[in-house]
């Protein structure tokens, strides 16, 4: 019998404050990614950070910026 996991996806993300951003997953576990990483996300207005998409679960959008972030590159795992 093989085995495959599935990939988490996205389920959700909120914000701590400019510095700190929460990537909820569909496995009930929460990455804490620091902004500093992410100049681009780190500027966005408190509106414009709601103003996200996440697609097909493994990817993150904000309509702000012209750029689409994966899941590994929030997490930093492959």
């Amino acid at each position: 019998m093989i085995i495959t996991a599935k990939t988490p996806e996205i389920r959700n993300i909120e914000f701590l404050n400019s510095s700190i951003m929460f990537v909820h997953l569909s496995n009930d576990r929460t990455f804490i990614v620091p902004l500093d990483q992410f100049e681009d996300i780190k500027r966005l207005t408190p509106e414009q950070k709601k103003e996200f998409e996440i697609i097909d679960g493994t990817n993150l959008s904000f309509l702000a910026i012209d750029e689409v972030y994966s899941l590994s590159d929030l997490t930093g795992i492959a």
